[in-house]
């Protein structure tokens, strides 16, 4: 057996449970000494061994010993073990992409499809190049269907995620601004989107296609397709997002009146594999948002709608706007740079700020220096902090009681600090 045969073997035996993090439990699993721009596994192979992983994977070939299996690349390595896993499974396999909405779609459609089957989906947002062939191998043997988000920064990630995944039914929810620095423009963030739809054209895999939007109708037109929506689902506005069918009102624990559209999403793919409506609605009401991705708080009596895990020019705007327009005064904005834009940050920054200041608001807060250069030679109220550390020492001296405040940035930023979080 070839080094690859043989680490399928080891995995096999270990139920297949994996790591690239020494600072886990690494009991009875194998380790992949993992290579990133800030990071490298190989510096900690005999780490993992001590701390008892069953084998470790490297590409350094300083690295030797019992258990430690060199190979040429280490990522490439685990893609192969991951795909070969993959093919082991003959069950329907969900593909979530797109620029906005990913993370809770999937997690709504997981949550949907559990009513019935046996799911296994992508954990927080093991969406990339890293993610994806780890979260493949911590699919159980027993699961009957597999829910998946990928991400991409640069053209030709999703094509690659793909070709891993082999799903039998993709989604794109959404073209937006996402990663302009990747992918150079918002038409190259589209290109890339497309590249799910071409893939599933070749694979015959089909395409769940949201009607309303134009771009997505017209990309997809030869694609084998599920258009949705095809129930009538009423939007009372308000937070925390409510739905009527047929004259029941659904409460969600969703903020942000845009979270119907990967409601509507979840009900179709249900639709699609047998699950009714009704059922389909109760589970949406049951989900609780985590992960700072419009999650609900209140702290010290202050309503906190806690929307920064990501941000970009899309999702700003949609959070914002919808914010705004189902929240009672007195309410406030917290919001924290756009990263990842290129050359377009300077643009883009000065477009949010400008529809910032047309609406009504009771105190308005920015954090970042790309906001800064938008601020310039702007007359309204707001407050300005370099980072979220000096945002948090002012905002823990103020009396916001009874305000609804939305926080709202790129991960970097980290805005949740403000609330000690």
């Amino acid at each position: 057996m070839n080094t690859e045969e043989k680490l399928f073997e080891l995995l096999k035996k270990n139920k297949f449970k994996v790591s690239k993090d020494t600072r886990e439990n690494l009991k009875g699993k194998v380790y992949f000494a993992l290579q990133g721009d800030n990071f490298d596994g190989n510096k900690f192979v005999r780490d993992a061994i001590r701390k008892g992983a069953v084998g470790a994977v490297t590409d350094d070939p300083n690295n030797t010993g019992y258990n430690i299996y060199l190979v040429k690349d280490v990522l490439k390595t685990l893609q192969n073990l991951s795909l070969k896993y993959r093919e082991t499974f003959k069950i329907p396999i969900v593909v979530i992409g797109g620029s906005n909405g990913k993370t809770t779609s999937k997690e709504l459609v997981r949550d949907v499809l559990k009513t019935k089957y046996r799911v296994h989906a992508t954990e927080g947002s093991l969406n990339n190049h890293f993610g994806v062939p780890i979260s493949i191998l911590l699919m159980d043997k027993k699961t009957e269907m597999g829910v998946f988000e990928i991400g991409a920064n640069h053209p030709k990630e999703h094509t690659e995620l793909l070709n891993i995944l082999k799903p039998t039914h993709v989604v794109i929810t959404n073209n937006g601004m996402d990663h302009l620095e990747g992918f150079s423009s918002p038409q190259g963030s589209r290109k890339a989107n497309k590249e799910i739809y071409d893939w599933a054209l070749i694979n015959k895999a089909r395409v769940f296609v949201n009607k309303n939007h134009k771009d997505l109708m017209s990309n997809s037109r030869k694609n084998k397709r599920v258009i949705y929506p095809k129930n009538k689902l009423e939007n009372l506005d308000e937070n925390p997002l409510s739905i009527i069918k047929n004259k029941t009102i659904y409460k969600t624990r969703l903020f942000g009146n845009y979270n119907l559209e990967n409601v509507e999403l979840a009900i179709s793919i249900g639709q699609c594999f047998g699950i009714d409506t009704n059922d389909s609605l109760r589970a949406v009401c049951k989900y609780e948002p985590t992960s700072k991705r419009s999650q609900f708080l209140i702290k010290n009596r202050v309503n906190l709608i806690v929307d920064c895990y990501n941000a970009n020019p899309s999702s700003m705007r949609l959070s914002f706007d919808s914010f705004v327009g189902s929240t009672r005064n007195p309410k406030g904005v917290i919001l924290g740079d756009m990263l990842e834009l290129g050359k377009y940050s300077d643009v883009e920054h000065k477009k949010i700020v400008k529809h910032v200041f047309k609406q009504k608001l009771d105190c308005v807060v920015f954090v970042g220096k790309n906001f800064k250069k938008a601020l310039e030679k702007t007359k309204g109220s707001y407050q300005w902090f370099s980072d979220s550390d000096s945002a948090r020492m002012w905002f823990s001296k103020q009396q916001f009681k009874n305000y609804t405040f939305l926080l709202k940035g790129s991960r970097g930023i980290k805005i949740e600090k403000i609330l000690g979080l």
